[in-house]
Parts: structure tokens; sequence; C-alpha cells
């Protein structure tokens, strides 16, 4: 949620009703451009992560005039005067003392989730923080055909069903299955399709990697709607290990952003399995050191 949704929505506490000031802050906001927003944006977040921004900063990132830039960053300054200090002697503009995010509220996860593209060579540079040294820890590939690819993604988008070669443990020759994909899904590791089996009419995932020989079906996909562990949501609880000493207890508190001593993750159904064994939830209490066992499952609950 934004914080310029936030602040349309509060109301004054003695009236009832908006403020005057209030009322026309957000009646100019909800009359910006796209493209003018877009560009406020950027220079609330540049200040905000970078500590300055200044016209040169918007002239690279949108390739406008510098008065064009000059023009923004002032009506910036009349929505938000708090928020940036002019300095003379840098020629920059600083984050104010009490600089409030008014389009955005600063999100971390998506910042680091930027920058960890960044790393994986999938984008270019972040475009307000650039490139930072960030090491990740590599992980075995798990190569998906594209060929196979395009089949399920084609078969999830137009409601088809295909046929593809498929091993398993329990088959290690594999054979042909007759399946009708619905969705996607990503355990940490390995991506999977979701789908309903043609011949038992069963949903159940079929690693995207055992798949090959893949073809499209002229054949009923069924509803995905019948598959209830997809569309149902499942609640774990989970608290830090109790082996752990108290002041342990207290760090991974603090590390899972836990409140009164537990957090809760909301995962579908069907997932529920990968996420206790990617969490290392599966295994029986006491099963490892608490030291390499950092948190426990003390509830799971259906979430609707």
């Amino acid at each position: 949620m934004s914080i310029r949704g936030n602040r349309a929505s509060r109301s004054d506490s003695r009236s009832g009703s908006a403020s005057p000031s209030r009322s026309r802050e957000t009646e100019d906001e909800t009359r910006l451009s796209w493209a003018l927003t877009s560009r406020l944006t950027f220079i609330e977040e540049m200040v905000y992560w970078t500590g300055s921004v200044n016209r040169s900063d918007l002239i690279g990132r949108y390739s406008i005039s510098e008065q064009q830039a000059s023009g923004d960053l002032t009506r910036y300054q009349e929505m938000a005067p708090d928020n940036l200090v002019y300095d003379k002697s840098a020629k920059t503009y600083r984050a104010g003392d009490r600089f409030e995010p008014r389009f955005l509220p600063s999100d971390s996860d998506q910042v680091l989730s930027q920058l960890r593209l960044v790393a994986e060579g999938v984008s270019g540079a972040h475009p307000i923080i650039g490139v930072i040294p960030l090491g990740l820890v590599a992980t075995p590939l798990r190569p998906v055909a594209s060929e196979t690819l395009r089949t399920v993604i084609g078969c999830i988008r137009e409601g088809g069903a295909m046929s593809t070669h498929y091993v398993s443990f329990t088959q290690t020759d594999g054979r042909m299955r007759r399946l009708a994909p619905h969705a996607l899904a990503f355990d940490g590791f390995r991506w999977h399709a979701r789908a309903r089996d043609l011949e038992t009419n069963e949903f159940k995932d079929y690693v995207l990697g055992r798949m090959s020989r893949t073809a499209r079906l002229d054949a009923p996909p069924g509803d995905p709607a019948d598959d209830i562990d997809w569309r149902n949501w499942t609640q774990l609880v989970i608290a830090p290990n109790p082996a752990l000493p108290p002041a342990h207890q207290k760090i991974i508190e603090r590390d899972y952003g836990m409140r009164e001593g537990t957090a809760s993750i909301r995962v579908r159904t069907a997932l529920v399995y990968y996420l206790k064994q990617r969490l290392g939830l599966d295994l029986k209490p006491g099963a490892r050191p608490p030291e390499d066992q950092h948190i426990v499952l003390i509830e799971q609950r259906s979430a609707g």
C-alpha cells in the first residue's frame, strides 16, 4: 500500500472529514500524469536510498531537458516541502531531517530482490543504487528445456493439455503422461508445473526438468478451480527453537521479524511440503542440533 493511499484515507479528527489542505494535495496527486508521477517517485527514491538527487540524475534517467528536470524538482518540493533541502556547496538536494516518503514506502525487500537480479545477471544496474558488491550462495543449476517451458506456458495461458515423457523415482525409465498444467511453482530450487493428470484426474506437481518430448494435445483440460490444494492456503506459525539459549532466541526473533515470539507464513496448501523442506520444518524435533535448526513449527492451520 502506498503512502499516498494512506494519506488520502485519513480524516480530520475534529470534523470527521478530510482537511482542506490534505484534500487539495490528494487532488493534485490524482491529476499527475503517469510520466510525471514516475519522475517524482524517482526523485524520492534517489534521495531516500542515496541521500541526494539533482537535475543530472533526472536527465540521465529520463532524457529530459534541464528545464524539465528543474521543474520536476520544484514540483516535488511543493508537494513535500520537508523532504528536500538544497545543499548550495554541493549543488545538490539532500534529504530533510523530517523526510517522509510521499509516493512509495521504503521497501527493502524490493530493493534486495532487484540487487539479486543484478548479481545474477538477469538485469542491468539498479536504476537508483547502481551496482554494489553482492555475493550469492551458488546452487546447482536445474536446467529446463526451452521447448518444455514453451509447451507448459502455452497450456497455462490457453487452457490446454499436453503429453510429455516424465521420469521419477518410482518410474526411473519414465513413461508418457497426459497433463493439463494450470500454474507454475518454484520451491526455491526447482520449477514445477501444477497440473491435472488426465488419466487419474489428480492434481500434482511435475518437475519441469524431468519432462521431455512435450507436445500439445487436443483434449479438455478440466477446471483448474477443482485443484483444492492450489486454491486453498495454509498458515504456518514458526518460533525460535526452544532449545536455543534465550539470548539466541531473541536474535532469531529479529532475523524473522517475529512479534511476541512467533511469525506466520501464508502459503498455498499445495506448496506446504516444499516450504517445510526448505526451512527444515519437515524434520522431527531434535533431529538436528538447535544451532543448525533455528526455527520450529508450532502450528499449522487453514488460511482459507
